[in-house]
């Protein structure tokens, strides 16, 4: 069931699996791989666990997205090999003197075999000359550039309220129905697979009731034998018939999840607010009872899938507005009894939302919770309409995964296959496309800079160098699409999609509805505070000339303290200055609107920018030289579409009309921090809830709060044992303070408190 294997057991019985396979039709290859791969990866039940299914993954199968933390750190998606840990296994074997010889040559084989066959090896190997200029080193941590290559089919948003209302046998009958209507050789072979993929569901669900049931047989405590009778009802309802019960739906959801690999939850109000409402109308649960379902489900998905999870409350769009906005505040409840870092768990609000969830949603946040994270549905159902050519209809399912990237539920794809550093561009245009730092040529040669330019002319040539990469990162994402095309037809994400099924095509064979994607911007905020630095101290003031500010930037300002003073006191984002204001417009729209057009230039139906942020504004600050704006070199790069850290000085309502300046309808997201102290946010909440209100009626997007004292966080730098419950929200993500690296800490607490 659960028996221990052989050091990369499951990884040689995978690749012999795909090399039996590997000249069969695609989905034939997929569906034979998965039924090896997908034992490997179960895991047994916990001892607090109210659902079966536990979920670890191997370091060689078939994914949509591996996550990076197994060793090597770096996403991949298709056919994935993780050849550091897979290296580290046969050192182990080759250091045990009694292995088998000939097992550990064929661990060898396999591993190099993996070295040239896995998905992102082709995926690289298939670039143009000019895209491999373009792009870094798959390394990123360790690379210097503006475009940065990810591997990965992130955030896919299955659509569970289909699961839940066909069942898994529902599924197979319209799968069935749709065979004897098509004449199509390969739609039939997609079809079949699909019905193959539902057995694994099955087969998966007998393992575990086989577990259930001998756990049953040990177990002594009595309330521990009610709970697992219950996942042994569940499981054993489930497999042959649609749920009927809250419990029931959670338990399919999330055996699929473990399934798919797949790691958002989604609108889940919207899927189990109806089976809450009528377990509660029949008595067969209690409200406490649906909470604590409710934490044991955030629970698995938090510690099977370990990141971008996210699960999503109110919102237009929604069937059944009340049992779902019943089932969103017994979701608020299940993160107050035990605070999480996943599921994110964010709310869409609306004027007409249900006061008590945006009322509970405030009081969450004051604890110091940061969760749920605020999107206002007023302004992202209309952008989500104009940023992706979509009926209103459609938009009302926008949702959104990992660090806020905005996507269509089962309907499209947003993954961030680009990260782009936008100050790393500038630097290049002012250096004629050399690295000051590696000599290096790194981008377009568009001429020297001279003191007779003009501003604008400036302005043209960092638009051209950006231009340059972003048609690269256009080409990149199509070709990652087309080679997962060849490889895969992503069977469980394709069977939940739409339009798979009716189309008879797999995910990215013609079958999704929408095929989008998004690139990740960094440092929006340094580039446009570098570029009204330069035209107000440079051009207006006339303080210094261009070329003697480039010769600045290449010493980081050393001997030119007085200098790099001026650019600092120039106007900044966030303040409402009109001068910094314009610029980060100007910047905002290029970007945007340049990335935007690649759907003229490839097949996409969508590309767009999201500026949402992890760390990375950290890490890429250290691959870049000092900025106009007075930052030095290696230093953090602003985070999301706020002001960079604690130079927004003219309190948050100036901050606030800084950021609805930049055009919400042209991107597929955007972080907004905002750092409160506990003082103003819980002893003046009228105050504060009108202050949000006010922000999202003036067309604020999303925000991103933490609730803290900037004491405590002073203090939990030097001592960090007293400080073990403190969250904040970084960008993308939450985090105990304490577990931040320095510089994620340091850009925290520079951030202005409010």
């Amino acid at each position: 069931m659960f028996e221990k294997h052989r050091l990369f057991e499951g990884e040689l019985h995978i690749t012999k699996t795909y090399q039996q396979y590997q000249q069969e039709h695609k989905a034939v290859r997929e569906l034979e791989c998965l039924k090896t791969q997908i034992p490997y990866t179960l895991r047994p039940t916990q001892e607090h666990d109210l659902f079966a299914g536990r979920f670890a993954t191997t370091a060689v199968g078939f994914y949509p997205i591996m996550l990076g933390y197994i060793r090597d750190g770096y996403d991949k998606t298709g056919y994935c090999a993780d050849m550091l840990y897979c290296k580290s296994m046969l050192e182990e074997l080759e250091g045990n003197t009694d292995m088998d010889a000939q097992y550990i040559q064929e661990v060898k084989d396999a591993i190099d075999f993996w070295e040239h066959e896995n998905t992102v090896t082709k995926i690289r190997g298939a670039f143009t000359k000019e895209m491999d200029f373009a792009m870094t080193g798959d390394q990123y941590a360790e690379e210097i550039g503006v475009a940065y290559p990810l591997y990965r089919i992130a955030g896919t948003n299955l659509d569970y309220h289909k699961l839940l209302t066909y069942g898994l046998n529902g599924l197979v009958n319209l799968i069935e129905t749709k065979i004897e209507e098509t004449t199509d050789k390969d739609a039939v072979i997609f079809y079949e697979s699909l019905i193959g993929i539902i057995d694994i569901v099955k087969h998966v669900m007998d393992t575990y009731m086989q577990e259930i049931k001998s756990l049953i047989t040990m177990t002594k405590d009595e309330k521990r034998l009610q709970e697992l009778n219950q996942i042994l009802d569940s499981l054993t309802h489930v497999r042959d018939n649609k749920p009927e019960t809250l419990h029931q739906a959670m338990q399919l959801v999330n055996i699929y999840a473990i399934c798919t690999g797949s790691t958002e939850l989604g609108r889940i109000d919207t899927y189990l607010g109806d089976f809450y409402a009528n377990d509660i109308k029949n008595k067969t649960i209690t409200r406490d009872e649906a909470v604590s379902y409710t934490i044991s489900l955030f629970r698995l998905f938090g510690e099977n899938l370990i990141r971008d999870c996210r699960a999503l409350i109110g919102g237009k769009g929604r069937s059944s507005i009340k049992n779902a906005d019943e089932y969103a505040l017994v979701v608020m409840d299940a993160i107050d009894i035990r605070p999480v870092y996943l599921p994110q768990v964010s709310l869409r609000y609306y004027e007409g939302l249900d006061e008590r969830l945006f009322d509970r949603a405030l009081e969450l946040l004051g604890k110091g919770i940061t969760f749920p994270i605020l999107y206002n549905d007023d302004v992202n159902v209309s952008s989500t309409m104009n940023a992706m050519d979509v009926p209103k209809e459609v938009a009302e399912q926008y949702s959104f995964f990992g660090c806020g990237e905005y996507m269509l539920a089962n309907k499209s794809i947003g993954t961030p296959n680009i990260l782009i550093n936008m100050p790393k561009a500038l630097e290049l245009t002012l250096n004629n496309g050399i690295d000051p730092v590696t000599k290096q040529l790194m981008g377009l040669q568009l001429g020297e800079i001279t003191d007779d330019m003009t501003f604008d002319e400036l302005v043209h040539r960092y638009k051209q160098q950006l231009d340059f990469f972003i048609d690269q990162s256009g080409q990149f994402k199509e070709l990652v699409y087309d080679k997962l095309n060849e490889e895969t037809s992503f069977l469980f994400v394709s069977l939940l999609y739409d339009d798979c099924i009716n189309r008879g095509k797999a995910l990215f064979d013609g079958g999704i509805y929408h095929l989008g994607g998004t690139i990740e911007t960094y440092g929006n905020i340094t580039t446009s505070d570098s570029l009204a630095a330069i035209k107000e101290v440079v051009y207006e003031k006339q303080s210094f000339t261009l070329t003697q500010l480039v010769t600045m930037l290449r010493a980081d300002f050393e001997g030119y303290e007085d200098q790099k003073k001026l650019l600092i006191n120039a106007q900044k984002f966030g303040n409402d200055y009109t001068g910094a204001d314009d610029v980060a417009v100007v910047v905002h729209e290029h970007v945007c609107n340049s990335i935007r057009n690649q759907r003229e230039k490839t097949r996409l139906d969508s590309l767009l920018v999201v500026m949402i942020n992890n760390n990375m504004n950290i890490l890429l600050g250290k691959r870049t030289g000092a900025t106009p704006d007075g930052r030095h070199k290696e230093a953090m790069l602003s985070n999301g579409n706020g002001a960079y850290a604690g130079r927004d000085v003219e309190g948050i309502t100036s901050l606030m009309n800084s950021m609805t300046k930049l055009d919400t309808a042209i991107h597929a997201g955007a972080t907004h921090n905002l750092k409160f102290t506990t003082t103003l946010f819980n002893d003046n909440r009228e105050k504060t809830n009108a202050l949000l209100k006010t922000f999202f009626r003036l067309g604020g997007q999303q925000t991103n709060i933490s609730v803290v004292n900037q004491k405590d966080l002073e203090d939990a730098m030097i001592h960090p044992e007293k400080y073990e419950n403190l969250m904040v929200r970084v960008g993308g993500f939450s985090s105990k303070f304490i577990h931040l690296d320095e510089g994620t800490q340091k850009d925290i607490l520079m951030r202005t408190a409010y």
